[in-house]
């Protein structure tokens, strides 16, 4: 073994030292570029955050004010033309419609954004099912279908109350696409000690077994081709498991060859002022679809 002198070791000393130097200024470096890109990457995710906001309002105010207005003149046709009031009537539903599925992609945008944030309050659930039922009642006339809502009359239930009707107006929509004309879609609410069932029954053809297991990945389309029997992006199941999720629930589905029945349990949540009794009564505003 070498013996080193003490100035051969000083020399090693300082090599090390200046070694150890230069990996904690690497170091520093490194995480001062770190901290810099997380600077950017929060910047980032404000301005989607902004963004976001922004455009939901910009398309939202003007898209409620044309349905506002056609639904208004459409209550007070006196005066109007055939043609002029069958032309109301498709600006309303198209607008209808495209409120529908852009509730669906800003929904989506804001889960992907990580921006859902419940406000616990109490909801007439059963107000807001009949006010998505109504909504839909031009396709519900169109198929000849009845539906029928099991429960009872006024069912209160601490909830978000704007999640809720994105869930139910998406469960009800699909159960009426996938239905057989002058078939029944059942919905049923049912409001336990502790959680809410809100199940949709509908009456097509059923999805086969092996497809369960994919149909609420986000834009997937099992009635898939260039040409394509139903409308759609494939958002909307994706968007409720992610709701449904939030508001801390679970969704099951069973499906056979005469129809498929998803159902939705909430569990029971204060609200956000400290409060879980149900109020006497509840309100919900939504554009109604009866013309």
């Amino acid at each position: 073994m070498k013996n080193f002198t003490n100035h051969e070791l000083l020399l090693e000393l300082q090599h090390r030292l200046s070694l150890n130097e230069k990996t904690i200024s690497e170091q520093n470096d490194t995480l001062l570029q770190m901290k810099e890109l997380n600077q950017k990457l929060e910047q980032s995710e404000a301005m989607k955050s902004h963004f976001i906001s922004n455009i939901k309002n910009e398309i939202n105010n003007p898209l409620a004010s044309i349905l506002a207005l056609s639904q208004n003149i459409l209550r007070k046709p006196q005066g109007l033309t055939a043609e002029v009031v069958k032309s109301l009537r498709l600006i309303y539903n198209e607008a209808h419609a495209l409120d529908f599925q852009l509730d669906n992609i800003m929904t989506a945008a804001e889960i992907e954004a990580g921006q859902t944030m419940p406000q616990w309050v109490d909801v007439n659930v059963s107000q807001v099912v009949e006010h998505v039922v109504h909504s839909f009642s031009t396709a519900i006339d169109k198929k000849q279908i009845k539906i029928e809502i099991i429960g009872d009359e006024h069912v209160h239930f601490v909830t978000d109350r704007h999640y809720f009707k994105v869930i139910a107006a998406n469960l009800i929509s699909n159960a009426i696409k996938f239905s057989s004309d002058r078939s029944v879609v059942r919905i049923t609410l049912e409001h336990a000690v502790d959680h809410l069932v809100f199940s949709v029954q509908d009456a097509g053809t059923g999805i086969r077994e092996n497809d369960l297991s994919r149909i609420f990945d986000r834009f997937t389309q099992l009635d898939s081709g260039t040409v394509k029997k139903f409308l759609g992006h494939g958002l909307g199941l994706s968007v409720i498991k992610d709701l449904i999720a939030t508001l801390e629930g679970t969704i099951t589905v069973t499906s056979s060859e005469t129809g498929s029945l998803f159902t939705i349990t909430l569990p029971v949540k204060v609200s956000d002022d400290g409060i879980s009794t149900a109020f006497e009564n509840g309100t919900e505003v939504l554009f109604d679809q009866s013309f």
